[in-house]
């Protein structure tokens, strides 16, 4: 196949979390962020198969849409979690960035939530007119709140249309960048960026070390519709990511993102794919493979058939 043949992917579809008391995540996530379900139920004998985690059939599932009403999810999965998880400290997916209206606020508002603040609110950098704050929540999933004082020459960002909006940028904790650019040119012919080394104040609290201690590989792999994979290569003390056998990983556990056909894509399915009725599939075909570091992404067909 080509590369002028390869399918196009994104923009995100959803983001899944486990959630050990997914009530309690529920409710922060509607309190403190806005976010609405739209859909309730249970993890299927099929779906569970297609990510190929046969243990999470008839665990409680919740989708949540933000205010905005961007087709854009958070999706709960009740999931126990593993003995031994530390945010920020293994591979795999590391944390959801949230596009906001007023990262500031965000950090007032969340300082008085369940949420915990772990990187307050200031601009990046390389970047003054982004300004960021993080947070973890009940689930040990991480969000970063992303706002953007103004459009920004050369760069192609989203707008925040409700407090709390969508995710545009899924984080990958990886031990090395580049075979992770790897996998998405070959299976979308998105050419490699740099990888730039920086210092970032999270990870080294999550690793216990002083601050400016642990040099970072950062890169970013660009999709469809103001979507993004930021890529960071983790210090050598970081692990692979605990998880139960046959469940889903914990905290940040499985991003979901659109792609214009599943049958051009050359990947190792978990199971075949399959049409689902209910959010964020609405009809479509998905199915689910590992990325380059061994991720779990749910591919999710654009249109239905």
């Amino acid at each position: 196949m080509t590369e002028a043949a390869l399918p196009s992917v994104g923009p995100w579809a959803a983001s899944t979390v486990s959630a050990p008391d997914i009530d309690a995540v529920e409710r922060s996530y509607a309190d403190w962020l806005g976010y609405r379900p739209v859909h309730r139920g249970a993890v299927s004998q099929t779906q569970a198969e297609l990510w190929g985690a046969p243990a999470m059939a008839g665990k409680r599932v919740v989708v949540m849409e933000p205010e905005s009403g961007k087709a854009s999810y958070l999706r709960l999965v009740e999931n126990p979690m593993p003995t031994g998880y530390k945010p920020l400290t293994s591979y795999g997916w590391a944390s959801s960035e949230m596009c906001v209206q007023d990262a500031d606020a965000v950090e007032a508002r969340l300082r008085k939530s369940p949420f915990r603040l772990i990187g307050p609110a200031k601009d990046l950098a390389s970047y003054p007119d982004i300004r960021a704050t993080q947070f973890v929540g009940l689930a040990g999933e991480i969000f970063y709140f992303t706002m953007f004082k103004r459009k920004i020459p050369g760069l192609d960002l989203p707008t925040a249309h409700s407090f709390v909006d969508r995710m545009f940028i899924a984080v990958l904790a990886t031990d090395g960048p580049q075979k992770v650019q790897a996998w998405y040119q070959r299976h979308f012919g998105i050419k490699p960026n740099p990888v730039n080394t920086i210092k970032i104040s999270l990870i080294d609290d999550a690793f216990s070390v002083a601050p400016e201690t642990l040099d970072i590989g950062i890169t970013i792999v660009p999709m469809k519709a103001r979507s993004l994979v930021e890529v960071d290569g983790y210090p050598s003390r970081a692990t692979a990511r605990p998880a139960n056998a046959g469940h889903l990983p914990p905290g940040n556990a499985m991003m979901s993102v659109l792609v214009d056909s599943l049958d051009a894509l050359k990947v190792d399915w978990l199971a075949p794919p399959t049409e689902l009725r209910e959010a964020p599939y609405f009809g479509r075909r998905t199915g689910t493979t590992r990325g380059g570091m061994g991720e779990l992404i749910e591919l999710i067909e654009r249109d239905a058939s």
